[in-house]
C-alpha cells in the first residue's frame, strides 16, 4: 500500500466518529481535507473534498474534484412566511442537491440546495449555480451560465456508455484510454 493510500485511509478513519454523527457516508479512497464541514452528505469513491468547504444534504459522485471554501446544499429559509429565522419556522425548504460523477467544483462556489450537476461537468471558480446543469459543460459567473460543451453529443454518448466512473483508477484509466475520441488538443 502506498504511502499516499495509508495517508487517506488513517485521515478518514479519524474523522469516521465526526462523520458519523453528522450523518456522512464517504467513498472508498476519498479525501476531505480539514475545516470542511459535511452533514447530512453522501461523498463517492475517489472523490475529494478540499478545505473550508459546506457541504449539508449532497449526494456527489465518483471521480468529483471540489476545490477549497465550496459551499452547496443546505437549505432554504423561508423567506415567505412571517419570520426567515429556522428557530421560528419550521418551514424552511430541504432538498438534496446532486453533483453527478466527474465533477471539478472551482474554489469559492456556492450551489444552491436542490440542484443537480450533471456527469463530466465543471464549475468555474466563484461560480453561483441557481440551476441544474447539463452534463459535461462548463458554466461559469454568479449566477452561472454554460459557456460551453466539453465533447460533441456523440463522444458524450461514448463516454457516458463507457461507464468509466463505476470502476476503480486502474480499470477507469483503462477504459478512458480504449475510448479512443482523437482529443489530443
Amino acid at each position: 500500500m502506498s504511502l499516499r493510500k495509508l495517508y487517506f485511509k488513517l485521515r478518514t478513519l479519524l474523522n469516521k466518529p465526526k462523520f458519523i454523527l453528522r450523518k456522512v457516508q464517504i467513498g472508498q479512497e476519498c479525501f476531505v481535507e480539514p475545516r470542511s464541514f459535511i452533514a447530512n452528505t453522501k461523498i463517492g469513491d475517489f472523490s475529494y473534498v478540499g478545505h473550508n468547504c459546506v457541504i449539508d444534504k449532497t449526494i456527489i459522485g465518483n471521480y468529483c474534484s471540489i476545490a477549497a471554501f465550496c459551499q452547496m446544499g443546505g437549505m432554504e429559509h423561508s423567506y415567505w412566511w412571517y419570520s426567515t429565522s429556522p428557530r421560528l419556522s419550521d418551514k424552511g425548504i430541504k432538498t438534496t442537491t446532486t453533483i453527478g460523477h466527474d465533477v471539478w467544483i472551482g474554489s469559492k462556489v456556492s450551489i444552491r440546495q436542490g440542484v443537480k450537476i450533471g456527469n463530466g461537468a465543471v464549475i468555474g471558480a466563484h461560480s453561483v449555480v441557481l440551476k441544474d446543469v447539463a452534463p459535461y459543460v462548463i458554466v461559469v459567473g454568479s449566477p452561472a451560465k454554460e459557456i460551453k460543451k466539453r465533447f460533441s453529443e456523440e463522444e458524450i454518448k461514448i463516454i457516458e456508455e463507457s461507464k468509466y466512473y463505476n470502476y476503480p483508477p486502474e480499470k477507469a484509466k483503462e477504459i478512458l484510454e480504449k475510448l479512443n475520441l482523437n482529443l489530443d488538443k
